[in-house]
């Protein structure tokens, strides 16, 4: 499994222990230059794991360069038969067995639906555990493409996300950004849409780390990058415009919108991921 990681301290080695525990033997992490302590949380554990660390404190944020890169370093010098993107806020969760399962000799990629999970409002003003959160988007709403810098009143994670893939590494070609497409040799073969593994996103989890997420994303649009998601675009403009607090009653579910969209089946109640994290991270590191 492999990380590109800035500021990551809050959830970062829980990630690391639950995946490993669900069949990653491996690990390959590029720092991107943290300012917060995630640096040290993973020297703190990296002797009990199989894990390499690579510090890239550049502003070029060249995703899919650095995660090919990652891929290719851990079947070089891990041994690894498969490389996972992942990122610091998504847990890989399958329904039977562990992420061996489906990650077979014969296959070149494996796509995984993703999904995002929401905090209740009152969840998150309360600063509860990020996987404590049951709220799953059920049925996205299909906005029309760059409509997210035009309209304020929607809602970003409510509309349709992109899953992320895991890649064989013999054939593998490369990671594209955002970790949600690979280019194999034989994946017009024997490219498969998993069954099993259902990715859960969990883009914010307190004030405090959206509001850093939002100044680093502007601090790399500063440095002229380009390619970056609308949805950055439009929280760089809200935080400087002022209205990030009525953006955040828009990205959760308040006590108003609760009921809408239960009822519509836009959300639903999903305690799969809460279940198997909390498990987890309450066992020993194996």
């Amino acid at each position: 499994m492999n990380y590109l990681i800035k500021n990551e301290a809050d959830i970062i080695l829980d990630n690391i222990k639950v995946h490993s525990q669900l069949g990653a033997d491996c690990f390959v992490i590029i720092d991107n230059g943290s300012s917060d302590n995630t640096r040290e949380l993973l020297d703190s554990v990296k002797d009990q794991y199989e894990m390499i660390i690579i510090d890239r404190p550049l502003l070029d944020y060249q995703q899919s360069n650095w995660k090919t890169e990652m891929a290719r370093t851990a079947a070089k010098q891990l041994g690894a038969d498969w490389s996972i993107a992942n990122d610091a806020d998504e847990f890989w969760i399958p329904k039977d067995g562990n992420l061996k399962t489906e990650m077979t000799s014969s296959g070149s990629i494996l796509e995984c639906p993703r999904f995002n999970m929401l905090y209740d409002r009152s969840a998150f003003d309360q600063e509860a555990a990020y996987f404590t959160q049951t709220n799953r988007v059920q049925y996205p709403i299909n906005y029309p493409k760059g409509i997210q810098g035009q309209q304020p009143n929607l809602s970003i994670m409510l509309g349709q996300i992109h899953g992320k893939v895991a890649v064989r590494s013999r054939g593998m070609l490369r990671v594209k950004g955002g970790n949600h497409r690979a280019w194999h040799a034989w994946g017009w073969l024997n490219k498969r849409t998993s069954e099993n593994i259902s990715v859960y996103h969990y883009p914010i989890r307190s004030k405090e780390k959206f509001i850093q997420n939002i100044e680093n994303r502007k601090a790399l649009l500063d440095a002229g990058v380009t390619k970056m998601g609308d949805h950055y675009r439009r929280w760089v403009s809200m935080f400087q415009g002022g209205s990030i607090e009525e953006e955040l009653n828009r990205l959760t579910v308040t006590d108003q919108n609760r009921n809408a969209l239960f009822d519509l089946g836009i959300l639903v109640e999903d305690r799969t991921a809460m279940d198997v994290i909390s498990k987890l991270l309450h066992e020993k590191t194996l």
